[in-house]
Order: C-alpha cells, then sequence, then structure tokens
C-alpha cells in the first residue's frame, strides 16, 4: 500500500490555479469610440467555453445576441462575435469558464459604448445623438404619420361627400406615406448591414428584425394603397398597426419597462401619426374642395372633433413615457430632457393653432382656419422631426457614466475595508477607485444592487490633506481629480455598502513609477527554478476582525507560480513602485478580473513578499527561500 500510494503521487499532474482573466477587448470600465465587432477575453492558461461562456448584457440588463463563442490562441482566448451594431450605452459582459483544474469560474465587467464617460451632460449630448438615424427615423415617421392619416382622413371625408355628392376626390397620401416610410427604413437596414458586416444581423438581432417587420408592413400598406378602392382602405391599418407594434418593441420605454413600454410607446406613436397624417390629409383635401366651403367647414368640423381625443392620447401617453425615461431632475440638465421639453412646447404651440382654428371654425372664418391649419401641419412635422431625434438619442437614464480611460502611467493598488474591497488607480491627473462586495448569488443570475459610497482625504508629500472631490461614475467606480506629487501620497478613505461592513483604509500611492514588466518576468523565471520554499500565507476578508495568523506551506516554486495570476510572467498592468536603493517592489493590476499584486523582490531578484486583493479576498505571503537557494 505504502508503494502504491508514493507511485500516485509520483504520477500524479501539477496542480493547476484557477483562470485568471488578463485583457479583454473591450477593455473594462472604459467607453469605447465604436460599437465592437467582438467580445475577447484572455486568460493566464487555457480554459474550456461552453456554447454560454459569454453574455452581453444592455444597461437594462436586456442579453444582447452574440455569435457562436469559441476559444483560439491554444485555449488562452474566448472569444465571440457581436453580430449587430451596439448603441451608445453601457454594457455588462458576464463570462463563464473551465480552467484546467476543471473548476468552473465566472465573472463580469462592464464596458462603454461612445461617449458615455463621466463628464457634464453637455458633453455627454455632443456625440450622443445619430443625425442620420435621427434623419431616417424622421422619414419614417412622417410616412407613418400620412399612410395612416390618408386612411383616417379618407373616412371623414367620406361622410361629408354622402352629404354632397360631386365633390373631387382628393388623392390619398397613404401610397405617398408607406413609400416615405419604407425608404428610411430600407436605409435603416443597409446601415445596419454595412455595420456589422452580416447580412443575417436582419434576422439574427432584435434591430434587424425590428426593420424587417417595419418594412413588411409599409410595403403591404403601400400596395393596398395603391390596388384597394377607398372604400376598401380601412384594410390598410392592418400592416400599419404591425410598424407601430414594432416601434414600441424598439423603444427606450421597452427595454426600462418591457411590454408596458412598448404599451405605452406603441399608444403614443399611434395617437401622434394619427394626429399628424390626418390633418395633412384634410389640408390636402380642402384644397381639392376649396370652391365648396360649407364642404371644408363640415370637414374641419369632423377632424376637430377627432383631434380633441387624439391630442390627449398623445399628451397622456408622451408624459407617462417620459416620467419612465427621464426623473425631473434630468429634465433641464440632460440633453435628451431638453429634447422632451422642447417637443413639449412644440406640441403646446400645436394645440394653441388647433384651438384657435376651432375658434374661427365657429365663426365661420374659413380662409382663417385653413391659415391656422397649415401652421400646424408645419408645427406637427417639427414634433415628429424632435420624436425622431428622440429615439436616436440614448435616454438620460441608460447614459450610466463609466471612469474615463487612464492617462499615461498607470499604478493600481489593491486592499479592503471592511468586507469591501477597493481599487486605487493612479493615473496622470486622475484617481479612479472602485468598490466591490461578495457575491451571494451565481454568475449568471446577477448579485444583489448594493449602493456604495466613499469619502476620503488626499494628503500629497509636502502639503496638508485636502478632500477628494470625488464624484460617482457607476456603481461602486469614484473618481476624482489628482495632482500627484513626487513621493508618496497618502488617501484616507472610508467605503461603505448597502448591506457589507465597509471601514476606513489608508492607502500609500508611490509617485512616479517606472516599468516594471521585465522585472515580474525575470522573478517568475527565478522562482519557478526554486525546488523548495515555504510560504507563509495569511487571508481575511474583513479586515476590521483581527488579524489572521500566518499559516506556513512548503511547496516548490513552480508550484507556487502556477497559482498566481502571473503565471506566465506578464500583467496588464505592471509598475514599479520603489526608489532607487530600494528593495524592488512591483504593482500589478488586472482591472478586467478586479484583481491587485504587489510585490517585494529580494536582492536575486525573487519574490519575497505579496500582497493580493480580489473582490473578496485580501491575502499576504511571505516567501522563505533555503539558504542554499
Amino acid at each position: 500500500m505504502l508503494a502504491a500510494v508514493v507511485a500516485l503521487l509520483a504520477c500524479a499532474p501539477p496542480a493547476s490555479a484557477h483562470p485568471t482573466l488578463l485583457f479583454s477587448d473591450p477593455a473594462a470600465e472604459v467607453a469605447t469610440g465604436d460599437s465592437p465587432g467582438a467580445i475577447t477575453l484572455v486568460f493566464n492558461e487555457a480554459v474550456t467555453a461552453g456554447p454560454g461562456a459569454l453574455t452581453l448584457l444592455d444597461s437594462a440588463g436586456h442579453a444582447v445576441p452574440l455569435g457562436r463563442t469559441e476559444t483560439v490562441r491554444a485555449g488562452r482566448a474566448v472569444t465571440g462575435a457581436v453580430p449587430e451594431r451596439l448603441r451608445l450605452g453601457v454594457y455588462r459582459v458576464r463570462w463563464q469558464v473551465t480552467g484546467s483544474d476543471g473548476d468552473l469560474m465566472g465573472d463580469e465587467f462592464r464596458f462603454a459604448i461612445g461617449s458615455a464617460v463621466l463628464g457634464a451632460a453637455n458633453a455627454i449630448s455632443s456625440t450622443a445623438t445619430s443625425w442620420l438615424d435621427a434623419t431616417l427615423r424622421w422619414l419614417l415617421f412622417a410616412g407613418l404619420s400620412l399612410a395612416v392619416g390618408g386612411v383616417v382622413a379618407d373616412r371623414l371625408a367620406r361622410a361629408v361627400r354622402a352629404r354632397t355628392p360631386g365633390l373631387p376626390t382628393p388623392r390619398s397620401l397613404v401610397p405617398t406615406g408607406a413609400l416615405t416610410g419604407l425608404l428610411g427604413v430600407v436605409t435603416l437596414a443597409v446601415l445596419l448591414v454595412a455595420g456589422t458586416g452580416e447580412l443575417g444581423s436582419l434576422w439574427s438581432g432584435q434591430a434587424g428584425i425590428v426593420l424587417l417587420v417595419e418594412a413588411a408592413g409599409l410595403g403591404m400598406a403601400f400596395v393596398a394603397g395603391r390596388v384597394l378602392s377607398a372604400s376598401s382602405r380601412l384594410l390598410t391599418l392592418g400592416p400599419l398597426a404591425a410598424v407601430v407594434a414594432a416601434e414600441g418593441v424598439r423603444s427606450h420605454a421597452n427595454a426600462v419597462a418591457p411590454i408596458w413600454g412598448a404599451l405605452l410607446t406603441g399608444a403614443h406613436v399611434a395617437a401622434a401619426a394619427t394626429w399628424v397624417g390626418t390633418l395633412a390629409q384634410v389640408v390636402v383635401t380642402t384644397f381639392a374642395w376649396r370652391s365648396s366651403r360649407g364642404s371644408v367647414r363640415g370637414l374641419y368640423i369632423g377632424y376637430a372633433r377627432l383631434a380633441a381625443w387624439v391630442f390627449a392620447a398623445v399628451t397622456a401617453s408622451g408624459a407617462l413615457s417620459a416620467l419612465v425615461l427621464v426623473p425631473l431632475p434630468a429634465w433641464t440638465g440632460t440633453f435628451y430632457g431638453r429634447l422632451l421639453l422642447s417637443k413639449l412646447a412644440l406640441v403646446a404651440a400645436a394645440a394653441v393653432l388647433a384651438l384657435g382654428a376651432r375658434q374661427w371654425l365657429r365663426r365661420r372664418n374659413t380662409r382663417a382656419v385653413q391659415v391656422l391649419t397649415r401652421l400646424e401641419v408645419t408645427g406637427l412635422a417639427l414634433v415628429l422631426a424632435l420624436s425622431a431625434t428622440l429615439v436616436s438619442t440614448p435616454p438620460a437614464s441608460s447614459q450610466t457614466p463609466v471612469a474615463p480611460p487612464a492617462r499615461g502611467q498607470v499604478i493600481q493598488i489593491g486592499t479592503m475595508a471592511g468586507q469591501i474591497g477597493l481599487t486605487v488607480q493612479a493615473s496622470e491627473q486622475l484617481l479612479v477607485v472602485r468598490l466591490t462586495s461578495p457575491r451571494t448569488g451565481d454568475y449568471y443570475s446577477g448579485d444583489e444592487p448594493q449602493t456604495f459610497t466613499l469619502s476620503g482625504q488626499i494628503t500629497a508629500p509636502g502639503q496638508q490633506g485636502r478632500p477628494l472631490e470625488l464624484t460617482a461614475c457607476g456603481t461602486g467606480c469614484f473618481t476624482a481629480p489628482a495632482d500627484w506629487r513626487r513621493g508618496a501620497t497618502i488617501l484616507a478613505l472610508h467605503a461603505g455598502a448597502d448591506t457589507w461592513r465597509g471601514g476606513t483604509v489608508n492607502v500609500l500611492v508611490p509617485w512616479p513609477g517606472t516599468q516594471g514588466a521585465t522585472h515580474l518576468s525575470r522573478a517568475v523565471s527565478a522562482l519557478r527554478a526554486v525546488e523548495h520554499l515555504t510560504v507563509y500565507e495569511a487571508v481575511t476578508s474583513d479586515t476590521t476582525t483581527a488579524p489572521p495568523d500566518h499559516r506556513p506551506l512548503q511547496m516548490t516554486g513552480r508550484f507556487f507560480v502556477s497559482q498566481e495570476p502571473y503565471a506566465d510572467g506578464t500583467a496588464p498592468i505592471a509598475t514599479q513602485i520603489s526608489q532607487p536603493g530600494e528593495p524592488v517592489r512591483l504593482a500589478l493590476g488586472y482591472p478586467a478580473a478586479n484583481v491587485s499584486v504587489t510585490l517585494t523582490l529580494d536582492a536575486s531578484g525573487r519574490i519575497s513578499e505579496e500582497t493580493l486583493t480580489d473582490e473578496t479576498h485580501l491575502i499576504h505571503r511571505r516567501l522563505i527561500y533555503p539558504e542554499r537557494d
């Protein structure tokens, strides 16, 4: 039995560490200038990825379709294509892979598209709107309105013609409107395919499917408007209702409040289209009947009765949608809120013109009614333009900021404040602090939301301490301006969270640093050659309790290295933070994995001390080598 045990130990495979995420593309917690073509994660060892290894979530928590997930680079990288162009906003990537030790690992990180980074509201709004999309959406809304209004106004005109036979039949705007809207939809579809490089994006994602439904509805409406008689043209409203429903599905409100948001937006679009399009068809019809003032007045009376109900529906549904999308404080502080206020002002102006026309209608002044009605049509056309701009602009609620990208040299240091993980990232003129709490759910169900708080003071060398001017940059993310001075700057930080114990911690940030990649590579190579060493390890998940005892562990240098995130001798951020004449100290950062490591090297270039911080642990290790090594 003893011989068998020895044989098994001799043949046992070397232990392997859990996989550590080294890099991600897009990078974690930064904003990119354009939609990525793929999500790629690079690990420190080969991993196995299943079909659901990557999940992409938008700002509302809805899954964004990804292409087939596969491993590349000898199994060390996992990639999944992004078939559709992502809108401006903040996204989360959840990943789950199996390491070479058979353990299932996973986590998540955020990135942003466009200008959704920390900054003033006017800076966000300057590039947030896609003006080409807004123009094409205006064509879509205008065409839909003309098609819907053409059918409704035709029903009003038929009632007048029944009382006055012989009136000329005006030109119907249904075919023209359907063709105009179809032009806008087809162009949007072409842009989607060109942006993704895949024709399949038209049926593999919500954006493409919505465009296909709208194209089909407007195409059928065009054919029906050309083929059907005036008495049967009411059937055109069927395919147009599909277009309205599709707009409800793709709306911002549906992303915030699924189903109810779609119904609310659908009601708003249908009412607005009826109001605008019916009035446009009425103007065309009254021009054809200009020789019969009585018939023109009768048509205006019919429209006025309908307009009162439609205006009420537009106002109510629009107000509810606005409250869902934009908090009241953001109405004047964001570009999206100011667009809403402008739209509200135009709708109010159109309502005043409509009321004025009704007053002149009672006085039987048909000429004044026609003038006011044409002004009302112009105002409503501008309302449609603002509506198209709104749907092409991220709402204020989805403009969740993320930290601005690091500038120049970066030093990352991690620690814990109570039960809260704390990562400090210092770069030129900028401080970013990220707080994390232990995860209570599984990797794909998400965790309970937390509200983090942070306050602090910065004390630069030779200066008195001053409060940090902290600004939130997302959940658990805070940023502040920092003028780093040569030497060690002290950060006194107090962190808190809803359901986890916080605390106060002092972080020493040496500045400036130098490139530490060469030192790291040499230290890892030297450690691999060590046949035997003793590691004294202390692990804690709560720094407010008594410090734990150090446990001695016997192992080889190769085994120790294999358990570390820097096992391959590299790190995304590797900075030497020691001064000349001092023992070499390295600050390593793995932003995508929320891991920070501080290493101290001995005179032989080997690792003598290590402090590793992840989301839930603070680990301190002291390495003792035999004298002969």
